[in-house]
Order: structure tokens, then sequence, then C-alpha cells
């Protein structure tokens, strides 16, 4: 499911998006924030229904392999992963086949190529070798030989972040979070778990965390002077005009959390905005940022103090 941060994230990129598409238009902004958190959960259904999609693209191959008499001990002719009982699992999911209907998950039909790609990656993998080769049998094995080729070869591979990107470019940003989620589908599945259970069906924790990012980019938009406000005089040596777009967001976005999130403690709020600072923004930024933060956040507990 998203994490706090990565709400925050999500909330940062739509204010920058518009930021650059002058005028801002709220209403716009929330829909346009709403289908980039839509399509988190896409990007896992693309994930899990790619097991599915590669089972079937390889018995495909072997059935062609089994006609052309290639040598008996070529991968292609060795049936094992075909009745992987994981992948079976996932196939059984009425969740996962409403929910890939519903949100019309079906890239790999339109990019199956990708599917074969991808599939070449396993079938040449030493991993998938050691699969095929080794004695171990049943649903602990082929789940295990899953989240292992997924972490190995298929999560790292070009041609996988290339498709994800040309599908939908915000996915890029999601895939690194949706990856741990898938990892953790599967390794939380067992022979006995009913194949209804397996699968996210919500992609916020919980209700409050639904309305958190919404109502964090609304705290920006709508107090927008009043952030403004709050940084004047507190950036020596800088104009406001000269502080990097981002950082003025990521500045703002940590203002509003103090000032409209008072439940989130100041130090969570530094702490996450930092870290996004590392990420998304220039190598100077997080220690400007959090010069400006600590300052401001102490002005503001002082001010909280003194009208008590």
């Amino acid at each position: 499911m998203l994490t706090r941060r990565h709400l925050r994230v999500k909330v940062m990129q739509q204010l920058y998006a518009n930021t650059i598409s002058y005028p801002f238009d709220l209403k716009v902004a929330q829909q346009q924030l709403q289908l980039s958190n839509t399509g988190f959960f896409e990007l896992y259904l693309l994930l899990l229904n790619m097991f599915i999609e590669l089972q079937a693209c390889g018995l495909s191959l072997h059935k062609l392999a089994e006609k052309q008499y290639l040598k008996a001990d070529s991968n292609q002719l060795n049936p094992k992963f075909f009745s992987n009982q994981a992948i079976a699992k996932l196939s059984n999911s009425k969740i996962l086949e409403s929910k890939t209907a519903k949100f019309k998950i079906n890239y790999w039909k339109k990019h199956d190529e990708y599917v074969r790609l991808i599939w070449d990656q396993i079938a040449a993998s030493d991993r998938y070798a050691a699969y095929l080769s080794g004695n171990e049998t049943g649903f602990v094995a082929d789940k295990t030989v899953l989240i292992d080729l997924f972490t190995d070869v298929i999560a790292p591979y070009e041609r996988l972040h290339e498709l994800i990107e040309e599908i939908k470019p915000s996915w890029v940003d999601d895939f690194p979070l949706v990856n741990t989620i898938v990892r953790n589908t599967l390794f939380h599945m067992h022979e006995d778990t009913d194949p209804e259970d397996l699968i996210l069906t919500s992609i916020y924790k919980d209700e409050e965390d639904q309305t958190f990012a919404i109502d964090l980019l609304k705290s920006v938009a709508v107090h927008d002077d009043e952030l403004t406000d709050q940084l004047k005089g507190r950036t020596p040596n800088w104009e406001q005009d000269r502080i990097a777009v981002l950082d003025m967001i990521l500045l703002k976005l940590a203002i509003a959390e103090f000032l409209y999130f008072p439940s989130i403690p100041t130090k969570v709020t530094i702490n996450e905005y930092l870290e996004i600072a590392k990420e998304y923004a220039t190598p100077k930024s997080s220690t400007f940022i959090n010069g400006i933060l600590d300052v401001i956040s102490k002005d503001l507990e002082r001010n909280q103090s003194a009208d008590k």
C-alpha cells in the first residue's frame, strides 16, 4: 500500500507539474493526484498478472519445442514451471481477475513482445536452471522461485523498466515500492491460503491515509500566501524568487503539515521531507531545507507555548 512518504512525493510531483503549467487549477490537480494514486494500484495488478502471462508464454514455447523435437534436456522442454502452484493461486483469484478487468490492465496483451523478452531472461538465468534441476517440489519451492526470479531477474531487467515508462511515466517512481508489495504478496502466500485473500484490495492503509494526500494538496493550494509569509526573513542570503521551485514546494508542504496537521509530529515531518529532498532535489537542498524548517518549527513551538 502507499506509504505516507509516497503520498507526499505524489503531492510534490503534482504541485510541481501545476507550477510549470501555470495557472494552478486545484480541481484538475486533485483529479490528477487521484489518478496517480490509482496508477500505483494498476502497476501492482500489472506485475501480478505478469507471472500468469509468463507461464502462458513459457508453456506455449514448451509445446512448440516438443513438436520440433528439440533436445530433451532443453529448459523449454522441462514442464516443472508450468505447474507452479503459486502462479496457480494467482490464476485462480477472482479478485485479481475482477480488479484486472475493472482497471483494464490489458497491457501484456498489447505488448506481448515484452512477455517473451522477460521469459527469455528467466529461461537463461541460473536461478531458473537450478529450480528445474533441483529436487525441491511443492508449494514452498514454487513460491520461493517466483520471489527469487522476480527479485534477481525480472525487477532489475531494463526492458521491463522501458515498458513501464512507456505505458505510464508516473509508474517509474512507483516501481520500487510496488516491487516490495509484490514480493510481500508472494511471501505471505501459503498452500492453504484462499486465493481471494492474496491480493491487496486497497492502496491505502486506512481512511486517514486515503484523505491525507488530497488534504495536503488543498492546504498548500488554499493557504499559499500564508505559507509564503512563513518563509519571509527565514531564508538568509536567499531571495524567495531565487529558491529552486522544488525546494520551495517541499518547504511549503512541510510548513503546511506544521500548521494544519497537528497529529503529525514535527520531527517526523522534517525527516520525511529531508529524505524526499535527498532523492528528488539538488545535493544541497536537504541541508538548506533542514535549516529553514528547524527555525520555523521552533518559532511555531514558541508561539504555541506563549498562547497557552
